[in-house]
């Protein structure tokens, strides 16, 4: 990492940092194509979880390459500057870099299924998530459910806060 003084280095901080993130990017390769995605996810011991539809582009791309990176981050505001190139932003973020893998073990849907659901509607919503349910699911254009499993392979984090005003002196 080029700044080491935004280098977060603490896994604590930076699984914090995947599971407050409310929206994750994954990228993904295929043929020399680059694909960025945004997607719901659960971010659950050094495995991120996502769900998809049963067709589609990223389930091509995955296919073709399981290999992925995935990104997630917080935006914390504007730092202002007196000048228009004086000006920054304030952010922490979290990157992954890992092998993907398409889930088919009931078990396995079904664990994935309740952390995605835990996660954005909460535990009582997910203990309603049974192993007939996560296999039969289909949504309104039929789509059957797919859950992707990401294992963690390395973690970087990397920060700027608001602590310092002086950061962006006429003298940068």
């Amino acid at each position: 990492m080029r700044r080491k003084d935004r280098e977060i280095v603490d896994p604590t901080e930076i699984a914090k940092i995947m599971d407050n993130a409310q929206v994750g990017r994954i990228g993904l390769s295929m043929n020399d194509q680059p694909y960025v995605v945004p997607v719901n996810f659960a971010f659950d011991h050094n495995r991120i979880y996502i769900h998809c539809a049963d067709t589609g582009m990223k389930l091509d791309f995955l296919r073709t390459n399981p290999r992925v990176c995935f990104e997630v981050d917080e935006n914390l505001g504007i730092i202002p500057g007196t000048a228009p190139w004086m000006f920054g932003f304030a952010y922490r973020s979290a990157i992954a870099f890992g092998t993907a893998r398409i889930l088919t073990d009931p078990e396995e849907r079904t664990k994935a299924t309740k952390l995605i659901t835990t996660k954005y509607a909460g535990k009582e919503m997910a203990e309603m998530i049974t192993q007939k349910l996560t296999e039969e699911y289909k949504s309104a254009l039929g789509s059957r459910l797919v859950l992707v499993e990401i294992k963690v392979e390395s973690m970087t984090g990397k920060h700027r806060e608001f602590s310092n005003p002086k950061q962006f002196s006429s003298a940068s």
